[in-house]
């Protein structure tokens, strides 16, 4: 499968119940309700949003392979930073691919925003996401750590 045989575009209101299952292998603790609810106001972003969801599919296949998350904020390090996370690559035969155009299509966004850098969040489960980042060119860059209340 070559890279060009994986679509990405923004996440759609057709999208938004199939991915439920995709997403709860990535973060198994979301409800469907609150699921729907995000990803419903990334449906309604305005061109320019600086916030969204990226969803990936296989050339002439209905349902999502892949999404991921990303928002752009403003750094005192980097200045304009494209923030990923909840990164979703579920194809049977070519889930490097997947990720690939993921990660394509996320440093197409940040050059049009023009971030001078990207950071992805990562869950500690996520080992192959963590390679295929560092084959994309991205490194650690200190740790971040959650306090939930």
């Amino acid at each position: 499968m070559m890279l060009a045989d994986v679509l990405v575009k923004p996440i759609t209101v057709g999208d938004i119940r199939p991915l439920f299952p995709l997403m709860r292998a990535v973060e198994p603790e979301i409800k469907l309700s609150a699921w729907i609810r995000y990803s419903r106001s990334m449906t309604k972003a305005k061109a320019g949003a600086r916030a969204g969801i990226i969803v990936a599919r296989r050339r002439g296949h209905n349902l999502p392979c892949g999404a991921v998350h990303y928002r752009v904020d403003r750094n005192l390090r980097y200045g304009q930073l494209l923030t990923a996370e909840h990164f979703i690559a579920i194809d049977l035969l070519y889930p490097n691919k997947v990720l690939a155009a993921l990660f394509e299509a996320l440093d197409a966004i940040a050059v049009d925003y023009g971030c001078s850098a990207m950071r992805s969040i990562l869950r500690d489960t996520k080992p192959d996401v963590l390679d295929n980042l560092s084959v994309a060119g991205h490194r650690r860059d200190g740790m971040t750590l959650t306090k939930n209340f």
